[in-house]
């Protein structure tokens, strides 16, 4: 089947002449201001999880953030946070600044390198709430919401060090009924530990938990095969199920070469089999049941230019992959995007008729807050009308929030109350938090505060045993009795650096992503 989508590169067309209308609003808007530095202070964090989170079958009883102070001469302070560790390009950046003391802030070729940091700063200089900056910036024609809902994300947990907050089979219903009781609007599951068609049972039980007004979403980060994925998308279909996110592996080519031999590379206009094999299978499971399907390989898809960054907004459509298939209900990129990628993207995703969320990342409170910020001025829609024709009604879904894994925060005044499960946005300039130094200091990244959960997470490598054993191996065939075994990981960020034990090799799926929609 081929789809006409001439409307579509028209579309796209127009949009990216309007970013570059934006793009010189802003050079206006930020003309007459300019800020230097005066210093520029780095801080890694290692801060505990709530029991142990287990990602891509790790083993993480703390984790790593990273996260960069530009102290301006002008008495401006622009904060920022990176998962895990600090880019390199952030690193080469901080040191052209450091020698070039004069050079100017706001300087746009300092956005991607810099990123929240940066437009925290341009927020402060406008005097301007980012939410309301953004809004305005993109010409959105109505005031963004301050309240962003929470979708409570939830794991299997194996217990922290003192024995204590485990998520197993058995609770997780009791779990997110506490989610619920909170106030959550929404509660995902991220359905990967146990046998594929136990997961039944376990989204059945949530939502009796939970009950009728509580959506109910989940996760299969690609664990399961097409005959899985339908059998269990069928036995849930009477629980109102909001979305299901990546029901179904796709293949990662560079896994079938030899190491050191790159897979070969297809340009976007050809596609490739891995491609074709995972959006045709994507294509026929969204037509057999009644799930939405969501898929951040499908945001829709896009191909980022060679040697581009991803926040450069220099991608393109995969035009091959769009006359061919309709893969998924529901747009979720990520902000990786950077603001113009991002509403270039969601405006797509608003003409082709989708669905909305917000990616969700290895985040503590001040990367979930820009991303809130984020889906309030660019995913949110303002429209109202009674007979409605033009807009897709009732299309943003509360956007995922992982911070409630971590057991504490380094901003001021600590973690965000979750009370009522929504995000309440500042109307302070930028994004408004600042780092604590007590917190900061108390959780420096060390040797000292590392040893401990690294030894704790080598025990449970060491004998990686589940509540609810699996019956089959990956390859299907029947398990013996014990604990897991894996010999490889996969995962978008490298989690073997936060406690510097290598485990497992490790696939960085983000990357490989790339090359799958390319």
């Amino acid at each position: 089947m081929t789809i006409d989508v001439r409307d579509l590169r028209d579309f796209d067309g127009m949009l990216k002449r309007r970013i570059e209308g934006f793009r010189a609003k802003l050079g206006d808007w930020l003309a007459p201001h300019r800020l230097t530095l005066a210093e520029a202070r780095v801080h890694r964090v290692l801060v505990p999880m709530v029991g142990v989170y287990t990602p891509g079958w790790q083993a993480l009883p703390a984790c790593s953030w990273a996260f960069v102070e530009l102290v301006t001469n002008e008495g401006l302070v622009g904060t920022g946070e990176w998962s895990i560790e600090l880019p390199e390009e952030t690193r080469r950046a901080l040191d052209e600044i450091r020698a070039q003391p004069t050079r100017n802030l706001l300087d746009p070729e300092l956005e991607a390198p810099l990123y929240m940091a940066w437009w925290d700063l341009v927020g402060q200089a406008l005097g301007r709430p980012l939410h309301q900056l953004w809004a305005d910036l993109f010409e959105r024609g109505f005031a963004p919401p301050d309240r962003v809902p929470m979708a409570a994300y939830t794991w299997q947990r194996f217990a922290d060090i003192q024995g204590r907050d485990a998520v197993t089979f058995e609770r997780w219903p009791e779990h997110a009924q506490m989610r619920a009781r909170q106030g959550f609007p929404a509660v995902k599951l991220s359905l990967t530990a146990y046998q594929p068609e136990e997961h039944v049972e376990l989204i059945h039980r949530v939502r009796e938990a939970v009950g009728p007004a509580v959506r109910v979403r989940f996760d299969a980060h690609g664990a399961w095969n097409l005959q899985e994925a339908r059998r269990i998308l069928r036995a849930v279909e009477g629980c109102n199920i909001e979305f299901a996110e990546q029901p179904m592996n796709a293949l990662l080519p560079q896994r079938f070469y030899p190491p050191g031999e790159a897979a070969p590379d297809r340009s976007p206009a050809s596609g490739s089999y891995q491609g074709e094999f995972y959006f045709r299978h994507m294509t026929q499971l969204r037509r057999e049941q009644p799930i939405p399907l969501s898929c951040h390989w499908w945001t829709p898809p896009i191909v980022h230019d060679p040697g581009a960054g991803v926040m450069a907004n220099c991608w393109e459509l995969n035009w091959h992959l769009l006359e061919r298939y309709d893969a998924a209900d529901i747009s979720s990129p990520d902000i990786g995007l950077g603001p113009w990628g991002l509403w270039r993207l969601y405006e797509l995703s608003r003409f082709m008729g989708m669905h909305r969320t917000l990616h969700s990342n290895f985040e503590m409170c001040l990367q979930l807050y820009f991303r809130c910020a984020m889906a309030s001025a660019l995913m949110y829609d303002g429209d109202a009308a009674g007979l409605y024709l033009g807009t897709t009604p009732r299309a943003c879904h509360p956007i995922d929030n992982e911070t409630i894994q971590v057991g504490d925060d380094v901003i001021e005044g600590g973690p965000f109350d979750w009370t009522g499960g929504h995000l309440r946005l500042t109307d302070r300039p930028g994004h408004g938090l600042r780092l604590d130094p007590e917190r900061l200091s108390k959780y420096v990244y060390n040797e000292q505060a590392v040893a401990p959960y690294r030894a704790h997470a080598q025990k449970l490598y060491a004998n990686y045993l589940l509540d609810r054993p699996r019956t089959t191996t990956q390859a299907g065939w029947p398990k013996p009795g014990g604990p897991e075994r894996f010999d490889r990981q996969a995962y978008p960020y490298r989690l073997d650096q936060i406690l510097e034990a290598q485990s497992k090799p490790q696939d960085v799926d983000v990357q490989l992503n790339r090359e799958v929609s390319a």
